[in-house]
């Protein structure tokens, strides 16, 4: 008889843990907004991506400061274009110095979410500062508080 109890008893504790949630009122955003999908925005999330990739591959010593400077250069030129394309043609009315420093802007974005483990590793979205979990995939995150 105390073993029927003592099993209620478990299933009880660990369907309040799993309902706790539901309970509390907490949540998180399935969708926060700011996701674009067109095709400029698409070509330079690639681009942005290389750019990344290529961080790694500088810090972890795959790639000498030659290549690496190259590289970039070719990266970042790339990844202006895309950001001239997507305010619609040309430099959208922008001047290359601030079409750079957007740039340098979502770059140094990039950097800090991968430092503070914001950016989700299944899915690569950039998610708010303290996050605990990825608010596209829904992956624990290894930097949030």
């Amino acid at each position: 008889m105390s073993v029927l109890i003592g099993g209620v008893l478990l299933a009880a504790g660990v369907m309040l843990f799993i309902l706790e949630p539901v309970f509390s009122g907490k949540g998180a955003p399935l969708y926060d907004g700011d996701d674009a999908y067109d095709d400029g925005a698409a070509r330079r999330r690639v681009a942005l991506t290389a750019l990344r990739d290529l961080e790694y591959d500088r810090a972890t010593g795959k790639l000498d400061e030659d290549d690496y400077g190259r590289l970039r250069t070719e990266l970042s030129h790339e990844a202006l274009a895309h950001l001239g394309e997507e305010e619609g043609g040309g430099d959208g009315g922008r001047g290359p110095d601030r079409a750079s420093r957007e740039l340098e802007e979502e770059i140094a974005q990039l950097r800090r979410a991968i430092r503070e483990g914001m950016q989700c590793s299944g899915c690569e979205h950039l998610n708010r500062s303290g996050a605990r979990f990825c608010a596209r995939c829904g992956e624990g995150l290894g930097g949030g508080g």
